[in-house]
């Protein structure tokens, strides 16, 4: 989607809700302050809806394999692994020894608790792979392994690269599925910056995009 035509369907879904607000309406007389407002907003749109995404709205052109050889298993047969700068969301993560391929976890579950626990964590018949933070950088670890010398398996997606968005012509990378949500996502960030109650009413409709089977809003 080009930058100008995310401006144009952005003001769209807030006029639909604030036709009748003049107040609204007197306070954004300048259209050139609006405009910047919804363009600021839209990194922040694209990587919320990307990362909150369910799976089945996940094009495989997203998505980025990674690999690493050769790891240590650490004490408790635990591997661990720094995953890369450009990391947003992780769909997969196993050890090459494993036969399965089990649903990674945050570190805020209760499952991941449970690897703290040496006869309730994982094994590698049924292994567990959960991501955590350290710092600034986050980290794979995968329970539990049979030896040194694995290789850790990876598919992630990457954090959007958001170009010059100073030019109305910049191509924006925003998924087909996910055109509706992200649509609504920067319509209600735009509202937040106003203080406008409206907002809430665009978060709502945005999480409907993103968690149902709509994609695209016809217009």
């Amino acid at each position: 989607m080009k930058v100008k035509e995310i401006v144009t369907r952005v003001r769209s879904a807030i006029d639909e809700l604030t036709v009748s607000d003049s107040e609204f309406l007197n306070k954004t007389s300048d259209e050139e302050n609006l405009t910047a407002i919804i363009i600021d907003k839209i990194p922040y749109a694209l990587t919320y809806v990307i990362e909150n995404a369910p799976e089945e709205k996940i094009d495989s052109s997203m998505v980025t394999p990674y690999a690493v050889s050769g790891v240590t298993v650490a004490a408790g047969a635990m591997v661990s692994v720094k995953l890369p700068a450009d990391f947003l969301r992780l769909m997969s993560a196993r050890l090459s020894s494993w036969s399965l391929s089990p649903k990674p976890v945050a570190e805020s579950s209760q499952e991941y608790l449970m690897q703290q626990d040496t006869y309730a964590r994982g094994s590698w018949d049924r292994p567990v792979s959960a991501y955590r933070y350290k710092g600034a950088d986050r980290y794979l670890e995968l329970y539990s392994a049979k030896a040194n010398g694995d290789t850790v398996q990876v598919s992630y997606i990457k954090k959007p690269v958001v170009g010059d968005t100073s030019s109305g012509e910049t191509e924006i990378g925003v998924p087909a599925r996910l055109e509706g949500a992200f649509i609504y996502q920067v319509a209600a960030l735009t509202m937040v910056a106003f203080r406008e109650q409206v907002a809430q009413q665009l978060f709502t409709i945005a999480q409907n995009y993103l968690f149902s089977t709509i994609t695209n809003r016809e217009q």
